[in-house]
């Protein structure tokens, strides 16, 4: 480890930052592998203001999209384990997307070092003007009447938007085609402009939409309501055997020091768990955490256990 980085990994741990790591011009950048605007980018983009009032450090964020965010995980895999480029992600990048892409061009487990875990959400299905559905039964009946139009905007492909509404149409006997976007402000635009009938992605970029009346709520992927729109139901009220939470954390590149991953973890919690972190958080209704390296490697392992079989049989029946 370079006498920058050491100085930067200190300042993270202590709360203080010395006029020599000023000097040094150390910058801690966060990669966020979607388009801006989703309730992931506005979070990321708290938790680098945070730190940076916090430790007086310059931090940015930077959107690498492309490849169904496989561009921006590619890009921290290659940068240098220094601690000052990290990866802030959606599970899906770490979890689905062995099982979903072949060739990966990266090994979550092996390429990857854990730093925390930064908050969880659920999912939602929600339908714009063009079906004018405000129920799922009714937009099942709407899709068994239009079967050549049930095209749903998911913010890429490989992760659990693009899974859930598949698995939604295998169970209730209708069609449904995704179609990609860099993002899910993108998605969520074009459903509003009846581009696309339907939009699924994380509650967070849906609800301040469906508030305002653009998007019709349909359904809900968590075990319970959730607390954030608790008049949504979830698929399983509906009878649909769909159940799936996400979860945004932050790696940094293999090799990064022990040491400055502890570093690392500790300026984070201590910005994930600040009040006023917390708070705004909630306002885009997500659900703040905040965990330890080992922690985030147990959830990622089990969700990884859990959804690579149903992530197969998902894409094996659409492709069939």
């Amino acid at each position: 480890m370079d006498r920058r980085s050491f100085v930067a990994g200190a300042a993270l741990a202590s709360g203080m930052w010395s006029g020599s790591a000023r000097a040094a011009g150390s910058l801690l950048k966060i990669i966020y592998p979607y388009a801006s605007g989703s309730g992931g980018d506005t979070l990321v983009r708290w938790l680098v203001d945070d730190l940076a009032r916090q430790f007086d450090l310059k931090g940015i964020v930077e959107n690498k999209t492309g490849a169904d965010g496989r561009i921006g995980v590619q890009q921290v895999k290659t940068s240098s384990p220094d601690g000052e480029t990290l990866l802030f992600t959606p599970f899906g990048t770490m979890v689905l997307f062995p099982t979903v892409f072949k060739d990966l061009p990266y090994d979550p487990v092996r390429d990857f070092a854990p730093v925390t875990q930064v908050a969880t959400f659920d999912f939602g299905l929600a339908a714009g003007p063009m079906s004018k559905a405000k129920t799922l039964p009714e937009l099942v009946d709407w899709l068994k009447k239009n079967p050549d139009q049930g095209s749903v905007g998911v913010p890429g492909l490989g992760a659990l938007p693009h899974l859930l509404p598949l698995e939604f149409a295998r169970q209730s006997s209708t069609r449904v085609q995704a179609v990609q976007y860099r993002g899910a402000a993108p998605a969520v635009t074009d459903a509003i402009a009846g581009h696309v009938p339907l939009v699924c992605a994380p509650l967070a970029d849906l609800i301040g939409q469906a508030k305002a009346g653009g998007l019709q709520l349909l359904a809900v992927s968590g075990r319970a309501r959730s607390p954030f729109m608790p008049d949504i139901p979830t698929f399983k009220e509906y009878g649909y055997d769909i159940v799936g939470s996400g979860w945004y954390a932050i790696y940094a590149p293999a090799q990064t020091p022990p040491a400055m991953l502890e570093k690392l973890n500790k300026g984070l919690i201590g910005a994930i768990k600040s009040e006023s972190f917390q708070a705004r958080a909630r306002s885009v209704w997500l659900s703040p955490t905040g965990t330890s390296p080992s922690e985030l490697a147990a959830i990622q392992k089990e969700d990884f256990e859990r959804w690579a079989p149903i992530a197969k049989r998902i894409i094996d029946s659409a492709a069939r």
